[in-house]
C-alpha cells in the first residue's frame, strides 16, 4: 500500500489552503480572456509591436493586482506560508519545463517553416490553443492540488472548439476565438470572484 509522508501532505493541504481565495482563478481567466484581443488588435491596423505592448501590459496588469490583493486580502486572514525550498524549486522546475517545449514547439514550426497546425484544418487555431490551455490549467491545478482548475481546462478547450465550430458554419457573427475567450475566461473570473467572496466571509478579520 502506497503512503504520503506527512511532510509531502502538509505541502499538499499548504497549496490547496494558500489558493483557495479564488485569486488564481480571476488570474487565469483573465488570462484566457486577454488572448481573445489577439485577433480584435489585429484588426486594428496597430503596429504588430503596439499590439504585443497592450497584450503584455494587461497580463502583468493583472498579475500585479492579484499580487496586492494577496498581500492586503489573502494574507492576513490565512497567514503568509514559506514552502520548503524543494517544493518550491520542484514546482518551478515543472512550469519551467512547460514553458520551454511550448516555446519549442511553435519555434521550431516557426522556423522551420512546418505547418504545423494544419493538420487539425479549420480548428488549426482553436484546437491548439484549447490543447495549450488544457495543459496549463491541468497542469496548475496539479500543482496545487485543486480539481476545479482541471474544469476549467476542460472548459476553455470545449469553448474554443464550440465557437469556432459555430463560426465556420454562420452561427455567430465574429470570429469563434475571441468570443470562446470571452464566455470561458467570464465564468473562471466569476467563480474565482465567488471564492474570493466566500474567502473574505469566512474569514473575517478580527477587531479590537
Amino acid at each position: 500500500m502506497k503512503s504520503t509522508s506527512p511532510t509531502r501532505d502538509i505541502n499538499s493541504r499548504l497549496m490547496l489552503s494558500i489558493h483557495q481565495d479564488g485569486l488564481l482563478d480571476i488570474l487565469g481567466g483573465f488570462i484566457v480572456m486577454t488572448f481573445g484581443l489577439i485577433p480584435l488588435l489585429d484588426g486594428t491596423g496597430l503596429n504588430p509591436g503596439v499590439r504585443q505592448a497592450i497584450i503584455l501590459s494587461l497580463y502583468f496588469a493583472g498579475v500585479f493586482l492579484v499580487i496586492k490583493l494577496k498581500r492586503r486580502v489573502t494574507h492576513p486572514r490565512s497567514g503568509y506560508v514559506e514552502l520548503s525550498k524543494k517544493t518550491t524549486s520542484r514546482l518551478s522546475l515543472i512550469l519551467l519545463i512547460i514553458n520551454v517545449v511550448i516555446f519549442l514547439i511553435f519555434a521550431g514550426a516557426y522556423i522551420f517553416n512546418i505547418p504545423l497546425w494544419d493538420i487539425f484544418g479549420s480548428y488549426r487555431l482553436s484546437i491548439p490553443l484549447g490543447l495549450i490551455f488544457l495543459i496549463m490549467f491541468a497542469v496548475s491545478g496539479g500543482l496545487i492540488k485543486s480539481y476545479r482548475f482541471h474544469l476549467y481546462g476542460v472548459l476553455v478547450f470545449i469553448s474554443f472548439v464550440l465557437f469556432e465550430h459555430l463560426f465556420l458554419n454562420g452561427h455567430v457573427a465574429d470570429h469563434g476565438i475571441p468570443l470562446a475567450a470571452f464566455f470561458s475566461g467570464g465564468i473562471i473570473i466569476l467563480s474565482g470572484f465567488l471564492h474570493f467572496i466566500f474567502f473574505v466571509k469566512k474569514y473575517q478579520l478580527e477587531t479590537e
